[in-house]
């Protein structure tokens, strides 16, 4: 009874309290749970930790959330215990707006045109291919993106064009045109024009949201029909 109730007094102390639980094996951190990691490496992530071999559940977590967060790709992270031997990350990760061209193959780049280090040959980044991370370009996708998600995961590929405007490759569909910056009121426009042709399975080759309080609709010059 004495050794149970020297133990709860240890555990309720909120200071000294975890630096006399450390040395015990019980808190050793044998596990380690990722949250929200999609496009980062786990074994990135449980590397930045810098876990020693005799790391416990009690140590500070700060170091770990500052050494979590200095990652790429990461935009907040949470470190939390789960006794008696478990570290929780919580990760959110930056949101990848499109796939430029690179050196050494496809690099996924955030709404900030800076590169993203996630492999796109390990985890699938599914978002518009451009030529070069222009950030214009990269922040007109992100606003397609919060205007209408369904309709930028549509899109197969981005360019931008001269005169201020951004073309959009629907994929075997058709093209969009917007007018830079990109309004989001005219994104839900065009994109309720599209899903209206497509309910009616009307043909379309483009969809131009350039004119102000209009979308214009330019329609195949030749429909072929397959047998």
């Amino acid at each position: 009874m004495v050794r149970g109730g020297a133990f709860a007094l240890v555990v309720s102390s909120p200071l000294w309290g975890r630096v006399a639980l450390r040395p015990f094996d019980f808190f050793a951190v044998r596990r380690v749970e990722l949250m929200g990691v999609r496009f980062l490496a786990p074994e990135v992530v449980t590397g930045a930790l810098g876990l020693r071999r005799e790391a416990s559940v009690w140590d500070r977590l700060g170091p770990l959330v500052s050494r979590v967060r200095g990652l790429g790709g990461v935009a907040e992270v949470t470190v939390s215990r789960r006794l008696p031997s478990t570290l929780r990350v919580t990760v959110r990760e930056v949101e990848p707006v499109a796939l430029a061209a690179g050196d050494d193959g496809m690099i996924p780049v955030g709404v900030d045109g800076r590169p993203l280090p996630y492999d796109p040959a390990r985890v699938a980044v599914d978002v518009p291919v451009i030529e070069r991370p222009e950030t214009a370009l990269v922040a007109a996708l992100a606003a397609v993106r919060a205007a209408d998600p369904t309709l930028f995961a549509e899109i197969a590929a981005a360019r931008r064009e001269r005169g201020g405007s951004v073309e959009l490759d629907l994929e075997g569909r058709g093209r969009i045109r917007l007018g830079m910056p990109v309004d989001p009121a005219v994104v839900r426009a065009v994109a309720a024009v599209e899903r209206d042709l497509g309910a009616r399975s009307q043909p379309w080759r483009e969809l131009d949201g350039r004119f102000a309080g209009w979308v214009v609709v330019r329609r195949p010059s030749r429909v072929e029909v397959s047998s």
